[in-house]
């Protein structure tokens, strides 16, 4: 007896957990992608049917503490238990809200977990309560952060051909070199991702400076256009291919 209650003890685990997205499987189941704080992403089934507790529980976008039971003959993994401790209700409640998180969810999982536990969670956090405009700004910040943090962002700051630096100049984002360069520098072929200097002081405020002050930061409708063209191109060269999100997205984000 003692040495079952060890294994099922041994089998059994908690985490801090936040449900990426929900899959349906078999009679009435469904499997959660998690990403978990200490364990990257992880792949649960979620048992019951429409009545279930954990049904209402496990939803995509909410943080909280998960119980999970690991089966080493099935090889399966299931949630047993789900505190909620950020439920996020507000993301629902607006479309250009769903799809800021929808992409958000759908980077992690294409990242294959490799993402800031903390900067996800913020983000989350932030749009659940922010109106449309301010979400599709915060999007643009997350992604630029998210960038930074997997030190695969290039330098803004100055040209990679001829190392030139100063304010009020044009950079060019090269996707060849995935570098940026000046207008002296940059070739036909490097003038598709252009960023004008308003744009690299906020990509630059963004790294530097703290989110109250870079959240007091205007850009305007051109400015915006440029970032989301350029980190967008970012952000699929990241996951290795296009997002749905993005692809499906026109007129929202």
């Amino acid at each position: 007896m003692y040495s079952i209650i060890r294994a099922m003890s041994e089998r059994s685990s908690s985490t801090d957990a936040l449900v990426l997205s929900l899959a349906a499987f078999g009679e009435g189941h469904r499997e959660a992608l998690l990403l978990t704080v200490d364990r990257g992403l992880v792949r649960a089934a979620v048992f019951g049917g429409a009545k279930s507790k954990l049904r209402a529980l496990v939803s995509p976008w909410q943080t909280g503490k998960v119980w999970l039971y690991s089966d080493p003959v099935k090889k399966s993994v299931k949630i047993t238990d789900f505190d909620v401790m950020f439920w996020r209700q507000g993301i629902r409640e607006s479309l250009v809200r769903t799809w800021c998180a929808s992409f958000c969810v759908e980077l992690v999982a294409r990242s294959h977990g490799n993402a800031d536990w903390r900067l996800v969670n913020a983000f989350l956090d932030g749009i659940a309560v922010s109106d449309d405009n301010e979400c599709r700004v915060a999007l643009l910040r997350y992604m630029w952060r998210t960038l930074l943090a997997q030190g695969i962002a290039p330098d803004v700051l100055s040209c990679a051909r001829c190392g030139t630096t100063g304010e009020n100049r044009v950079l060019y984002y090269s996707p060849l070199e995935e570098a940026c360069v000046c207008d002296s520098c940059a070739k036909p072929g490097d003038r598709l991702f252009p960023l004008q200097p308003r744009s690299l002081a906020w990509l630059s405020a963004v790294e530097h400076l703290s989110p109250a002050a870079v959240r007091a930061l205007e850009l305007n409708d051109a400015d915006l256009a440029d970032l989301r063209r350029f980190l967008f191109f970012l952000a699929n060269r990241m996951a290795g291919g296009l997002l749905k999100t993005l692809e499906t997205s026109d007129g929202i984000l």
